[in-house]
């Protein structure tokens, strides 16, 4: 008998321990905490955040409304709300409780699928971190990540501001495919570094062609290089055919053909130079970011061209220090 309570209190200490270590979705964790000091990645001061995605979940199953001033007064809410206003998304921008009612409407009957993606954020993709030296690696040695990776629920696919990202658990990339968040958080993470050297253009401050174009110039290096960084791993992985940017950049003739549409479009862009940025060459955006999705697809065969021709240190040098020269450098390698 003595011998079985003996048995049995050791089994419960152990069932304690790991309950106690097992990753709690309803605090972030730190990165430091997922490294040993010794590791490099040990000085990055970078949480991963997945409370607003839980309480999303909590919400959708229990329709308790008391959950939305909680959701309000997360970080995750704030940093949704600057991108909002950054880059004029169509959803509230001004109260935190008017955005997090229209994202839980966007996540409705999504249960499942954020749970299912929420159990990999807070799991698998924190396993082993170093998945996030692949943004890094398209980083100058001297960047220090400083903010949150956030998952959120209803809100793109995946968005950044620096020194914040964010996943969205909802969004039906993942659903069966949760192993896509780490792809997307490496792309995001990249983000947060190349907009700390760089922050972004305002869309609200767009007033002629040019400035489209220069916001063009900016999210073709921005989204372009974290599609680079990102392929390595996807090639390694056997996830090339997983996502729709990384089949077409194995196809050099649609990738020739959206070579030339991406320049027809920029070239005619830059005719109008000076003229006002009319709802036509606003228009421009949505066709780049949408459909063939020609800044990240033809930004990343830009990038990759100027690292095969220049080293990946140039590469950095340039999109950190003048993200518009991506698109002119790789117009003087390809004689375009």
């Amino acid at each position: 008998m003595r011998l079985w309570v003996i048995c049995s209190l050791t089994i419960l200490a152990a069932l304690l321990l790991d309950a106690q270590n097992a990753r709690d979705s309803r605090r972030p964790i730190s990165l430091v905490d997922l490294v040993p000091p010794a590791d490099p990645l040990h000085r990055h001061n970078l949480q991963f955040d997945a409370r607003f995605a839980q309480f999303a979940a909590d919400y959708l199953d229990s329709g308790d409304r008391r959950v939305i001033p909680v959701l309000a007064a997360l970080p995750a809410t704030r940093h949704l709300q600057s991108h909002a206003q950054q880059f004029d998304y169509d959803v509230p921008k001004n109260s935190g409780d008017a955005l997090v009612d229209e994202l839980l409407a966007r996540s409705a009957r999504k249960q499942q699928a954020i749970r299912e993606t929420l159990a990999y954020f807070v799991g698998p993709l924190l396993d082993d971190p170093h998945w996030v030296n692949d943004a890094l690696n398209y980083l100058p040695p001297d960047f220090r990540f400083s903010g949150t990776l956030f998952l959120i629920s209803g809100y793109d696919i995946g968005v950044a501001l620096a020194p914040d990202a964010s996943l969205n658990a909802a969004h039906r990339h993942f659903e069966g495919h949760p192993r896509e968040l780490l792809y997307y958080a490496i792309h995001e993470l990249h983000h947060v570094g190349l907009m700390t050297y760089v922050p972004p253009p305002r869309i609200s401050e767009l007033k002629t062609c040019a400035d489209v174009l220069r916001m063009v110039d900016y999210s073709t290096a921005l989204e372009g290089t974290a599609v680079l960084a990102g392929l390595e791993r996807r090639r390694r992985d056997g996830a090339l055919k997983d996502d729709e940017d990384y089949v077409a950049l194995a196809d050099t003739l649609r990738m020739q053909h959206d070579d030339e549409l991406y320049f027809q479009e920029y070239d005619a862009l830059a005719r109008r130079d000076t003229d006002p940025a009319d709802q036509h060459a606003l228009a421009v955006l949505d066709r780049m970011s949408s459909g063939e999705r020609l800044w990240y697809r033809v930004g990343a065969r830009m990038a990759e061209r100027i690292e095969q021709e220049n080293g990946r240190p140039a590469l950095i040098a340039l999109i950190t220090s003048n993200p518009g020269s991506l698109v002119s450098t790789y117009r003087k390698i390809a004689g375009r």
